[in-house]
């Protein structure tokens, strides 16, 4: 299980509004010094992401909680989001290629729309996988525990 601390700014029913800063996978790198991704999350600041979860630890607004999600849904969600529109843009254009005569004047450019075209539709494929039932449940957040204290957003 993934956890990250995140902030209740809001209730929505039985759902709580939290918000949690975006992290760099910069910070326990040995390389930090000299690295181009370090730099530019130094240059960017701190940003925050919203998002929704049950509210099973009966917070309030304020209270600071730790979500979690499981591993096997990360490295599942990352395949889809980042693998499907890709094969989506390589399997449009190689069908662009194989059914275009050479000879077509401004082949090259019916490929690489062809290439945009299938990006397009592996996007939507992706975003079809993930707004199913289902989908939504298993991408979903945990609420684990709520945390004593003060949290370190």
């Amino acid at each position: 299980m993934i956890e990250e601390q995140a902030r209740v700014v809001a209730i929505k029913g039985n759902q709580l509004v939290l918000q949690a800063q975006t992290q760099s996978a910069c910070g326990s790198c040995s390389a930090s010094q000299g690295c181009g991704t370090s730099l530019l999350a130094k240059v960017i600041g701190r940003k925050f992401t919203q998002f929704q979860a049950e509210n099973n630890v009966n917070a309030i607004v304020g209270d600071f909680v730790v979500v979690g999600i499981p591993e096997d849904a990360l490295l599942k969600g990352s395949m889809v989001m980042y693998v499907v529109p890709v094969l989506g843009m390589l399997i449009f254009a190689l069908l662009a290629d194989l059914f275009l005569v050479a000879s077509t004047q401004s082949r090259d450019l019916m490929i690489a729309v062809s290439a945009i075209f299938g990006l397009v539709f592996g996007s939507l494929i992706s975003r079809w996988y993930f707004q199913r039932r289902s989908s939504v449940q298993f991408f979903s957040p945990v609420i684990l525990r709520k945390i004593i204290g003060h949290g370190k957003l």
